[in-house]
């Protein structure tokens, strides 16, 4: 099952929307700067 998810940056008032099967593992892989699209924008 896949799922939507929207992140909001702590720093900036940006929003990014995704989906992914596993929502715990995409969120470590935006916070840690792995994904080009929210690299500059992680906590």
């Amino acid at each position: 099952m896949y799922y939507v998810y929207i992140i909001k940056s702590k720093t900036k008032e940006r929003f990014y929307t995704g989906s992914s099967e596993n929502v715990h593992k995409r969120l470590n892989s935006h916070n840690s700067g792995k994904v080009k699209s929210t690299k500059a924008y992680k906590p």
